[in-house]
């Protein structure tokens, strides 16, 4: 019998062919890919009763009511700031996702942080003009070594352990602000509760939170008024935990001498190609400002983010035990 798996979203082709064949190879024919006519709750209903996996965030309680069949929920990434945990409550279904993008999101974040120590897009684009920065205005010639940077990593998890290491062997030392530290024997760990003890030693903060109604603006005035003076900020979790406000305070007053970040206020919507990243502020005109179009999970000949879906639909159809379970009550 095939397993029919109904998308709740709508994917992109490469997206649902990357699925298809990497789950074929792994499970041959025994599964179905359905779509609905629209991507609304009406829509979803039509196939629900047919259902034996929800791929993808959109979930509603009437939706779960009718999907008899249901054993399981599938988004196929990492951030759960969209799902509506709300509407499981009453139900058991396993919720799961993605966390197979870690190790590219961890390479994007280690660019990052070297751009801005380097100022490596800085120079890039002064020398594009034939400025050779002999005025070192704004910005000058001077760039920082990682092996005597002081990293902290706030959010210690899939990806922030990779960056760990990364930075690790380069020499920088490396310290975790993280909800659970006797997970992490690696790394000096602090609580959540004693993080401004490890923002006042640290050069360099990457952020690496899932986004919870506990981290939203998390990274708030007094989050930043708790970091070193003259230290670094990148971002890699989602937008919403930077308070647009606090940032660009600390920007143009100095507090932190730059920010670099994979995500951010405002993107363009699918089919589209350009958008401001802020409606409030103009980041993209301050020069220690490192911009990067939420692009860390692609990568050339794969499509990362799907490779934990692959692995996870192969488990379900085999009988076997998933990976990636969320924490509904916890929502990540």
């Amino acid at each position: 019998m095939s397993i029919k798996i109904l998308t709740t979203r709508s994917l992109l082709q490469g997206d649902v062919n990357y699925i298809k064949e990497g789950l074929s190879r792994i499970v041959g024919d025994s599964f179905e890919i359905i779509n609905p006519e629209t991507y609304d709750e009406e829509g979803i209903l039509k196939l629900a009763p047919q259902a034996d996996v929800l791929l993808g965030p959109f979930v509603t309680e009437k939706i779960l009511e009718n999907s008899p069949n249901l054993r399981l929920i599938q988004v196929p990434w990492t951030g759960m700031d969209t799902f509506n945990f709300s509407a499981m409550k009453n139900s058991d279904v396993p919720v799961c996702n993605s966390h197979s993008n870690a190790i590219v999101v961890a390479e994007i974040g280690f660019g990052i942080v070297m751009d801005l120590l380097k100022k490596i897009s800085y120079h890039d684009r002064k020398m594009r003009m034939g400025n050779w920065n002999r005025d070192q205005q704004p910005l000058d010639l001077k760039s920082k070594m990682l092996s005597q940077q002081k990293v902290c990593i706030f959010g210690y998890g899939n990806i922030g352990s990779k960056l760990g290491r990364m930075f690790s062997s380069f020499g920088a030392e490396v310290i975790a602000v993280t909800a659970d530290t006797s997970t992490v024997a690696d790394v000096k760990c602090y609580s959540p509760e004693n993080a401004a003890e490890a923002l006042a030693v640290s050069d360099v903060v990457v952020i690496t939170v899932p986004l919870t109604e506990g981290t939203k603006d998390m990274v708030n005035s007094e989050f930043i008024a708790s970091m070193k003076d003259g230290s670094y900020l990148v971002t890699l979790s989602r937008a919403a935990v930077v308070n647009e406000d606090a940032l660009y305070e600390a920007l143009i007053s100095g507090k932190i001498a730059g920010y670099g970040s994979d995500v951010w206020w405002r993107a363009p919507k699918r089919g589209e190609s350009e958008s401001k990243v802020s409606d409030k502020y103009d980041f993209e005109k301050l020069d220690q400002v490192v911009l990067s179009p939420h692009r860390a999970g692609f990568s050339e000949n794969s499509l990362p983010h799907l490779d934990d879906v692959i692995v996870n639909l192969a488990k379900f159809i085999k009988g076997e035990p998933l990976i990636n379970i969320v924490n509904v009550k916890e929502e990540y």
